[in-house]
């Protein structure tokens, strides 16, 4: 007996038995004499799909082929005689026939990990029917449409674009600009969500988390104007703009470690207090303030509609030029004005950018410096945004803390020797 092939039978079986439990679990309340297939029912398909690819090694796969063949017909026999009794005209279940006994025969042939994967995801699709159903009924039409174009750059447009350097200094990759289109959208396609599905009314330091993964900036806007209208508490308006500005610095790590890891040893010392501070003053002010009068809603742009993403493509385009030009023209001072600019717009873009003109050569120390000017510059704005719109109440706070977050940024900087 060749134990390798019990085993991958045994596998067989086994992903069969995963699904059927689930479609049993489902069909458990079905009148007798019209349930469908169950645990015992999927779990020989999946063992039937490996038996036939066993056989199709020694007898070719026309064997296969045949199996497969008459397994669908007897699927689509039964799916006729049992809709015509229950009015039930869905053919989840058939289809999820046919994918076991293929699943069946991908154990057998060497893929059982692979095998297994898919059928625990399929089974986890199949039991979050109603979740998902309620989902679709909830979701907005713009919100599908974002969703779409999601996965037009993901899927259609990223497979296209040559993974090659072009243009002036050899500075435009266009995948790669795809891919960094693509990351910056998806995170702030997740923030977006994650507002509209925890909602805003559980609070102003939840949604000012939330909103800080799309954009720390647009939620300092939209607090300081609720400040200015009096429709909650001061004190905790100016924790949620903490909050947000110290979201934004782990964000921008993760943003540069997946592109450029090397870079985050020398960015930790010197951001470290931009997360720090204004983190620890929104939890301390979250322990003493209390609970707004008025419910919150932070409007947060959709950034996946494909205007915005064009845009944001052109935008990184430019900036990989203009740092490299910046570089190979000034040195480093002219890196460093760049993103003083850009960070009064940006700070997501013009990190993207030093930290992948690094990762091709250009020097570490002044693509690690150029990013924490242009944290340190959007830092300082938020101050200024709270100020000017918020009134003196916030400005208090907000001026206060903010600056002296930039103080110990420099500080440590400073003492750590960089």
């Amino acid at each position: 007996m060749d134990l390798s092939i019990v085993l991958k039978l045994a596998v067989s079986l086994a992903l069969g038995l995963i699904i059927g439990m689930e479609r049993g679990w489902e069909i458990r309340k079905s009148p007798e004499g019209l349930t469908g297939a169950g645990i015992r029912s999927f779990g020989f398909v999946g063992l039937f799909g490996g038996v036939s690819a066993l056989l199709s090694q020694e007898f070719g796969p026309i064997v296969l082929a045949i199996a497969f063949l008459g397994f669908a017909g007897v699927v689509v026999a039964s799916y006729v005689l049992t809709s015509r009794q229950t009015q039930d005209f869905g053919t989840t279940t058939e289809l999820a026939l046919l994918i076991t006994f293929v699943l069946g025969a991908l154990a057998v042939r060497g893929f059982e990990a692979e095998a297994v994967a898919i059928a625990v995801v399929m089974t986890v699709i199949l039991g979050l029917k109603q979740e998902l159903h309620q989902s679709l009924e909830r979701l907005k039409r713009r919100e599908l449409i974002a969703t779409l174009q999601l996965l037009i750059i993901a899927a259609v447009a990223l497979p296209l674009l040559p993974n090659h350097n072009l243009g002036p200094f050899e500075a435009i990759n266009p995948r790669t600009i795809g891919l960094l289109t693509l990351l910056i959208a998806g995170i702030s396609y997740v923030g977006y969500f994650a507002v509209r599905v925890f909602g805003a009314r559980v609070g102003i330091l939840l949604t000012s988390f939330l909103g800080g993964l799309a954009s720390s900036t647009a939620v300092t806007v939209t607090l300081a104007r609720m400040a200015k209208q009096r429709q909650a508490s001061t004190t905790l308006l100016a924790g949620g703009i903490f909050l947000a500005s110290g979201v934004m610095v782990p964000r921008l790590l993760i943003e540069i470690a997946i592109l450029n890891p090397s870079l985050i040893p020398r960015l930790m010392a010197p951001v470290a207090p931009l997360a720090l501070v204004p983190l620890v003053s929104a939890f301390v002010i979250a322990r003493q303030a209390s609970s707004p009068k008025a419910s919150t809603q932070i409007e947060l742009k959709n950034p996946v509609e494909l205007g915005a993403a064009l845009a944001y493509s052109a935008l990184l385009t430019a900036l990989f030029v203009l740092v490299r030009a910046a570089e190979a023209w000034f040195g480093g001072a002219g890196v460093y004005v760049l993103s003083a600019i850009s960070g009064i717009a940006d700070v997501d873009a013009v990190s993207i950018s030093l930290a992948e003109a690094a990762s091709r050569g250009s020097s570490l120390q002044i693509a690690a410096t150029g990013i924490i000017i242009a944290a340190l510059v959007n830092t300082g704005l938020k101050a200024l945004l709270a100020a000017l719109i918020g009134g003196w109440r916030l400005a208090r706070w907000c001026v206060t803390i903010l600056v002296i977050t930039i103080c110990m940024s420099l500080l440590t900087a400073l003492l750590t020797g960089w």
